[in-house]
Protein backbone atom coordinates (compact mmCIF):
# COMPACT_ATOMS: atom_id res chain seq x y z
CA UNK A 1 0.00 0.00 0.00
CA UNK A 2 1.11 3.52 -0.65
CA UNK A 3 0.86 6.19 2.08
CA UNK A 4 -2.11 7.76 0.34
CA UNK A 5 -3.96 4.42 0.64
CA UNK A 6 -3.76 4.78 4.42
CA UNK A 7 -4.61 8.48 4.53
CA UNK A 8 -3.05 11.70 5.69
CA UNK A 9 -2.83 12.57 9.38
CA UNK A 10 -2.17 15.94 11.01
CA UNK A 11 -0.49 15.64 14.42
CA UNK A 12 -0.85 18.78 16.57
CA UNK A 13 1.08 19.03 19.84
CA UNK A 14 3.17 21.74 21.50
CA UNK A 15 5.65 19.11 22.76
CA UNK A 16 8.21 18.31 20.06
CA UNK A 17 8.92 14.82 21.46
CA UNK A 18 5.23 13.88 21.25
CA UNK A 19 5.04 15.09 17.65
CA UNK A 20 8.17 13.16 16.74
CA UNK A 21 7.07 9.90 18.40
CA UNK A 22 3.59 9.97 16.89
CA UNK A 23 4.71 10.96 13.41
CA UNK A 24 7.51 8.36 13.34
CA UNK A 25 5.19 5.53 14.39
CA UNK A 26 2.46 6.59 11.97
CA UNK A 27 4.90 6.92 9.06
CA UNK A 28 6.27 3.44 9.81
CA UNK A 29 2.67 2.18 9.66
CA UNK A 30 2.34 3.66 6.16
CA UNK A 31 0.55 6.94 6.81
CA UNK A 32 1.43 10.31 5.37
CA UNK A 33 1.96 12.63 8.35
CA UNK A 34 2.19 16.40 8.77
CA UNK A 35 2.82 18.11 12.10
CA UNK A 36 1.90 21.43 13.69
CA UNK A 37 3.18 22.85 16.98
CA UNK A 38 0.13 24.93 17.91
CA UNK A 39 -3.51 25.53 17.10
CA UNK A 40 -2.89 28.52 14.85
CA UNK A 41 -0.46 26.58 12.67
CA UNK A 42 -2.90 23.64 12.57
CA UNK A 43 -5.77 25.88 11.42
CA UNK A 44 -3.61 27.33 8.64
CA UNK A 45 -2.64 23.83 7.51
CA UNK A 46 -6.27 22.68 7.59
CA UNK A 47 -7.23 25.58 5.33
CA UNK A 48 -4.41 24.71 2.91
CA UNK A 49 -5.13 20.99 2.46
CA UNK A 50 -7.52 18.27 3.59
CA UNK A 51 -6.54 15.71 6.22
CA UNK A 52 -8.23 12.39 6.89
CA UNK A 53 -7.50 12.50 10.63
CA UNK A 54 -6.31 15.16 13.08
CA UNK A 55 -4.65 14.02 16.32
CA UNK A 56 -4.86 17.06 18.56
CA UNK A 57 -3.43 17.82 21.99
CA UNK A 58 -6.25 19.43 23.96
CA UNK A 59 -4.07 21.43 26.37
CA UNK A 60 -1.69 23.79 24.55
CA UNK A 61 -0.75 27.44 25.04
CA UNK A 62 -2.69 29.91 22.91
CA UNK A 63 -5.25 28.21 20.70
CA UNK A 64 -5.77 24.73 22.10
CA UNK A 65 -7.91 21.71 21.25
CA UNK A 66 -10.97 23.01 23.06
Amino acid sequence: MTPSDHGTILVVDDEMLNRMLLSTNLKEAGYEVETAEDGMQAMAMLHAQPFDVVLLDLIMPGVDGY
